[in-house]
């Protein structure tokens, strides 16, 4: 993602009073750290400091992806960043803790870009990566595979049992787009289930007769992941939150990258939903966010992802000001901001926003 540096500016108090919009009672309100270290490489105490005096409760740092982690692992190659830097878990919780902020550790699902590459490779000859329509392979782990499963499972279930975080929260818990998996394990493990076969493979899946079935299947495979990790986590911390960043435009998830987090919400796996709204059409925005708390339908709370510094959308301090006021306005329970990084790090005071402004 591209990232810019956010403009600073005053409080928004005065004139616009009268047409404030009170926050709710315990509004969570929070950033995305998509480096997993924080704003300052080897301080988390000072980022935590930062947050917290300007109003911030809660970090979702990025700890983990689908092939390394920055903390002391035992499942998956632990990054260059745990190397240089050491366990970014332990001292991000232990910063947060001493500033209030809750930690609801964000693993990128599936997603084997920063993996090493004889990690990847060794994958790909067990037959655990996806393919594409035309037959190509992908650095993602393959949802339907059963020792895939597992290991997403197993390592997010490692950090719940390690350290006092208060959340695991989902990212990419997805296809990377329509045209996959067609690995011959997808061929096989769908077959089974559906109990025929495919006659004409990958195009009868692909955009044949089958196609609606097939990508139900393949909502299938990543809900079942989701269930997973909230049962097991639930049975060993029962206080446990759990989370995802969802893309905002449902159903048009679902039929693209098999995410249907409104079933998710259904099922009671989650705690809350984070939509990623980014975007810097504020009459967007609103629509993406009156329609995620329709969906939601009161079960959980939906708390509005506004993208500050990511690759759709760069939004001056006002403009985030101004979206956490609508989602505010909508009755969202809190929101997330994208991305708390050294970039933005200067931005932080200007993206607060009081209750009763």
């Amino acid at each position: 993602m591209n990232f810019m540096l956010l403009l600073h500016f005053a409080s928004l108090l005065g004139g616009q009073e009268s047409q404030a919009v009170s926050a709710p009672s315990r509004e969570f309100r929070a950033v995305w750290n998509h480096s997993g270290m924080g704003a300052y490489p080897g301080d988390w105490e000072r980022s935590a400091k930062l947050l917290a005096e300007n109003g911030f409760n809660a970090v979702l740092p990025n700890m983990l992806w689908g092939g390394s982690a920055h903390y002391a692992s035992d499942l998956l190659p632990r990054s260059e960043t745990f190397k240089k830097y050491g366990d970014q878990i332990a001292q991000c919780c232990a910063a947060a803790k001493r500033h209030g902020l809750e930690v609801h550790v964000w693993k990128v699902n599936f997603n084997l870009s920063t993996a090493p590459k004889e990690f990847v490779e060794r994958l790909r000859r067990e037959g655990r990566t996806q393919v594409n329509f035309k037959g190509d392979p992908l650095d993602w782990l393959c949802p339907s595979h059963p020792a895939n499963r597992q290991l997403e499972l197993e390592s997010m279930m490692e950090v719940a049992r390690k350290y006092p975080v208060t959340g695991l929260h989902f990212d990419y818990i997805r296809y990377p787009h329509a045209a996959c998996c067609y690995c011959g394990g997808c061929r096989a493990r769908f077959e089974k289930e559906s109990g025929k076969k495919v006659e004409n493979w990958p195009q009868d899946c692909h955009s044949g007769a089958r196609k609606e079935e097939y990508n139900d299947w393949r909502c299938r495979q990543i809900t079942a992941l989701v269930a997973a990790v909230h049962d097991e986590a639930k049975k060993l911390r029962p206080e446990i939150k759990i989370s995802a960043a969802v893309f905002g435009a449902y159903p048009d998830c679902r039929k693209s990258v098999a995410q249907d987090w409104p079933a998710w919400i259904k099922a009671g796996y989650l705690d809350f939903i984070v939509p990623m709204d980014y975007t810097e059409k504020d009459d967007y925005f609103r629509r993406l966010v009156q329609n995620q708390l329709k969906l939601a339908e009161k079960k959980i709370p939906v708390h509005a992802g506004i993208g500050a510094a990511s690759s759709h959308s760069n939004l001056s301090a006002d403009r985030v000001q101004g979206q956490i006021r609508t989602a505010r306005e909508l009755g969202a329970g809190g929101y997330s901001i994208f991305n708390f990084d050294a970039k933005t790090a200067g931005s932080v005071e200007g993206w607060r926003v009081k209750s009763g402004e």
